[in-house]
């Protein structure tokens, strides 16, 4: 959407608070072509401040103005009133990062300044619960959809790095069929049934002169299949998949008869992907086939920071972006990690995002309502959290759709 020329101005003030993504939205909507961003801060949000010089430099004017003391009204109100009176144009004010101290004396120096001005000041505001910009008196409009960072673009918000190749996209989901076929015998155990096999018969075999963590090959080995009845079709396409004929309880572990994307390549990929990365893959295909009916513009999985030269370390098994709201999920197919699993996926999608941020889950528990409520309440996230478990992945598309939807 576009927002009214009226609303628009030469000057935009922006208090910058620990989350510069509304700052982000604003200078997007707010600032006339040609126009100057002036960031105000405090020696708080300095850094904050210096990574939203740096990522809006190439696009528009910006400046960046001596600190203000942001407990000292007098200071807060001096300060700006000085910058205020020295610009020629119309000017607005995006209070939506300062402190309450500070948002109420640059309203009022703001005010002051400009009250014989040609121009009238134009005041703003983001709301996070209803995902509006709200210009005073009484004009607001959803505007979620009006901005659309990558994911990439927000992680350079926070002063962080991707690790290489970071996120995966589409391009790197392999054995789709398998892992499709394994989500649609979750509801009926056999996402139990997996998990179990992988602790039993799998990671041993992994393990294997502690060659899976250094990434080397991995010994020959015959894998022994779970003979569950509930993984049978899952078995079948998994060999099929691997261009293995079908029929028998055991797989070769052979790269030279393992068929792409494997061949040539480190056979631990092969046990990573069956111990749990089939998941992380499934959910990403998921939200790619659902992405233009709930307007996901950006999408992939393994975010994950280098953390030597990041300002703080996440990762996100699969991420995605809708407008300027962030999505972060966490899988697990072992039913005992679930909360731990969602309280860190919590903690970082709201460093990452901010309060827009949605956080998903879907794990082994199929107790989903008990832990969605009791995480909600323990940690007053109403409507910010969503756990999905083994009924919902044979049509995890539809509930994708609902949540991506409903998630405001």
């Amino acid at each position: 959407m576009q927002i009214s020329s009226e609303y628009q101005t030469d000057h935009l003030l922006l208090l910058v608070g620990t989350n510069p993504l509304p700052n982000l939205v604003a200078a997007r909507l707010l600032l006339k072509k040609k126009g100057t961003l002036h960031l105000i801060h405090s020696q708080d949000t300095a850094l904050v401040a210096q990574r939203l010089y740096e990522f809006l430099t190439p696009d528009y004017a910006v400046k960046m103005p001596p600190a203000v003391k942001e407990a000292e009204a007098e200071d807060v109100e001096r300060g700006i009133a000085e910058q205020v009176r020295a610009l020629q144009g119309s000017v607005g004010l995006h209070y939506t990062g300062g402190t309450k101290v500070m948002s109420v004396h640059a309203y009022r120096a703001v005010e002051r300044a400009l009250q014989r001005a040609a121009s009238p000041p134009v005041f703003s505001y983001l709301d996070a619960s209803s995902f509006e910009l709200r210009i005073d008196p009484g004009w607001h409009e959803k505007v979620l959809l009006a901005v659309r960072p990558k994911l990439k673009d927000l992680v350079r918000l926070h002063a962080c790095r991707l690790q290489r190749n970071s996120p995966k996209g589409a391009d790197a989901i392999v054995l789709p069929r398998t892992a499709a076929a394994l989500a649609q015998a979750a509801p009926d155990g056999g996402l139990q049934a997996w998990r179990a096999w992988c602790n039993s018969e799998l990671r041993p075999i992994a393990r294997a002169g502690n060659k899976w963590k250094r990434n080397r090959q991995l010994p020959d080995a015959i894998l022994t299949l779970p003979d569950d009845p509930v993984l049978a079709p899952a078995m079948e396409t998994l060999q099929a998949e691997l261009g293995l004929p079908r029929g028998g309880g055991e797989l070769l572990l052979d790269p030279n008869k393992l068929d792409w994307p494997f061949r040539k390549r480190k056979l631990s990929y092969l046990c990573q992907w069956l111990d749990g990365e089939w998941l992380e893959q499934y959910v990403l295909a998921q939200i790619v086939a659902v992405a233009d009916a709930c307007q996901i513009h950006d999408s992939g999985m393994s975010l994950n920071t280098d953390r030597d030269v990041s300002a703080f370390d996440f990762e996100f098994d699969v991420a995605a972006m809708r407008g300027y709201q962030f999505f972060g999920i966490s899988c697990t197919t072992d039913e005992r990690l679930a909360k731990s699993k969602l309280f860190e996926a919590y903690i970082r999608a709201r460093h990452l995002g901010g309060d827009e941020a949605r956080i998903g889950l879907i794990s082994g528990s199929s107790k989903t309502d008990k832990l969605e409520q009791q995480v909600t309440q323990s940690w007053e996230a109403q409507g910010k959290i969503r756990v999905f478990g083994p009924q919902h992945l044979p049509k995890l598309d539809k509930h994708l759709i609902r949540w991506f939807q409903t998630a405001q």
